[in-house]
């Protein structure tokens, strides 16, 4: 795959005009069009944001290879695509109820010193006690 093509695939994939990543670019309207067809290429300074902005090496970038991300490990990486993945399936209301669940998973990893298995409100021992009680985390 050439500059042009990953370019506009990247784009599409962050759900991007070429307007707004012009505006980010600080470039002319017209230039991510011309960057896409094929008819101008970028300074490499200009690769290198282009590289941040869509969290890609430079080397995927310009279709040398198709590691998006080399030095960060494969599983992370795997990881997090999955959860991308399922994330945008959701519904909106499924969205609302991951996030709390995620911020509920956050508080209890910062108060770790209390056991999180511990009978506290009457419910079935698990980590999954936010699921168990929904009028507290009712959107």
């Amino acid at each position: 795959m050439e500059f042009h093509e990953r370019l506009k695939q990247l784009r599409k994939e962050k759900k991007m005009t070429q307007a707004a990543l012009a505006k980010e670019l600080a470039y002319g309207a017209t230039a991510i069009s011309n960057y896409e067809s094929g008819h101008n290429q970028p300074s490499i300074t200009d690769l290198k944001k282009i590289a941040s902005i869509f969290n890609v090496s430079m080397d995927y970038l310009l279709g040398v290879n198709e590691i998006r991300r080399p030095y960060e490990s494969d599983k992370k990486a795997d990881d997090y695509e999955t959860f991308i993945k399922y994330f945008e399936i959701l519904e909106e209301r499924g969205r609302k109820e991951l996030l709390l669940y995620i911020q509920w998973l956050l508080n209890r990893q910062e108060n770790s010193y209390e056991d999180p298995y511990v009978d506290v409100y009457g419910f079935q021992n698990s980590s999954l006690q936010v699921a168990q009680k929904p009028k507290d985390f009712k959107l």
